[in-house]
């Protein structure tokens, strides 16, 4: 969890710090005025603890705890969207025209998108494009990474069934289709070669690095769009934050 400092707007730098969980503390100069405390990157701590704990090789297969990774890294950007909204919205009321027309926007669009239910990545998409007016290109990384991270994620949450296997005759190909097509060429899979179960070949070191990075790096991407502000300067914490995590692998 991140403690945030209330930020005044008219005078920066003060004292502002913030503790993130496995990680070391953080101390930067700005007022305090209160405090928000954020989860997001306590819960991506949980997705990076567990890729750790694995300590067979990258590509050996029944490691459970990489089912952790999967779940807790989309759960850790699920909470960095509805947590920046939040902060927008905050920032927002309290200075909008310091802030700028960029975090006024966001703090209402994602409040309607959150009210209507829209999906992650909807989410991030929107709120790349109006912090920085770029479209998301969905075919490169880390946006192709997110789409096969959250479906990976729904599979495990409404678990689908596996088909019907014969052991020594039926190949993964066979019998885990759409599985093998999105992630053979990412190299991450365990390698065995028959295996009646799915969620077998994604319970690996590998996955579960990937699934970590693959969120820290979409955080990044996102970040890196916003324009100068305060709203910025929380953000580029959360980030920092992130990549500190992901560095411990």
């Amino acid at each position: 969890m991140i403690p945030i400092t209330r930020l005044r707007p008219s005078s920066i730098p003060a004292r502002y710090h913030f503790r993130h969980v496995f990680a070391k503390a953080y101390t930067v100069e700005m007022p305090s005025l209160g405090s928000w405390t954020l989860e997001t990157t306590a819960l991506f701590g949980i997705a990076i603890e567990a890729a750790r704990d694995i300590k067979a090789a990258p590509r050996i297969g029944g490691q459970r705890a990489a089912l952790i990774s999967i779940v807790f890294s989309v759960i850790a950007l699920e909470a960095f969207m509805n947590e920046i909204a939040e902060q927008a919205g905050e920032w927002s009321n309290y200075q909008p025209t310091v802030e700028g027309p960029e975090v006024v926007l966001l703090a209402e669009i994602m409040g309607d998108a959150e009210e209507s239910h829209a999906r992650l990545e909807f989410k991030l998409r929107l709120a790349n494009w109006i912090l920085s007016g770029k479209k998301v290109n969905k075919g490169v990384s880390p946006y192709q990474d997110l789409t096969s991270l959250i479906h990976l994620r729904n599979r495990l949450v409404h678990t689908e069934p596996n088909r019907f296997f014969i052991h020594g005759k039926t190949t993964n190909e066979e019998a885990h289709k759409d599985l093998m097509k999105k992630f053979t060429s990412k190299k991450i899979l365990a390698n065995d070669k028959h295996t009646g179960s799915w969620t077998y070949l994604v319970q690996t070191k590998a996955v579960a690095e990937w699934s970590c990075r693959t969120a820290a790096q979409v955080v990044s991407d996102l970040c890196d769009g916003v324009p100068a502000c305060n709203f910025k300067k929380i953000l580029d914490f959360v980030r920092e934050a992130f990549e500190s995590h992901v560095a411990r692998l």
